[in-house]
């Protein structure tokens, strides 16, 4: 594993893609399933992973580019896309480096992936009008299942106040059953006034 600042170990991406780490990951999220139906133009799905979520956009017929730094889960993304005969634009890339223009997309979809310091680049390539959607991981304490590097948990409702100048369509903080381990989340969708 390398090293971060803070002496927080991060993982190896392409090592985890290439171990199974995510096998089974296959479905998209539940909250992208239940507000699909917002995305009406050209998507960026940042921190792709192994592109479940950009697969089902694409099969409902939405232009998606995947940004992902690991080669192993575009590889992963791109065989499954050949196999289901759709089309994904995929970037090989590190989202710390947002390689969007402002403005070029109508939708954003962010899951599970949370840098602070990049939350105004996700927001400025989203054209105005457009659709954010969010969710990642919340502090808490017992037995939730979260990241240990703090850096990567929101606070209670801090996920919002990231994204100033949105309406919020749904929000939502809490914690939920996922393969029988808890997890503490927050969700959001929100339009770019």
């Amino acid at each position: 594993m390398r090293k971060e600042s803070g002496d927080h170990e991060t993982p190896d991406w392409d090592d985890r893609y290439r171990k199974g780490f995510y096998d089974g990951a296959d479905d998209a999220h539940d909250l992208l399933v239940e507000y699909h139906h917002l995305f009406t133009g050209p998507t960026a799905d940042i921190a792709m992973g192994s592109g479940r979520d950009a697969l089902f956009l694409a099969s409902k017929g939405i232009q998606v580019t995947g940004l992902e730094r690991s080669w192993e889960g575009l590889k992963i993304a791109r065989q499954a896309a050949v196999a289901r005969g759709l089309s994904i634009a995929m970037v090989q890339g590190d989202a710390a480096g947002m390689p969007f223009r402002k403005g070029s997309f109508r939708g954003v979809i962010v899951f599970y992936f949370l840098l602070r310091e990049i939350t105004r680049d996700i927001a400025g390539v989203l054209d105005r009008g457009g659709i954010l959607m969010y969710e990642t991981f919340l502090r808490a304490g017992g037995d939730v299942d979260h990241p240990r590097n703090p850096a990567f948990l929101l606070d209670e409702g801090e996920l919002p106040a990231l994204f100033p100048g949105f309406e919020p369509i749904h929000y939502h903080e809490g914690i939920r059953e996922h393969k029988g381990r808890k997890r503490a989340t927050a969700q959001l969708v929100a339009r770019k006034t």
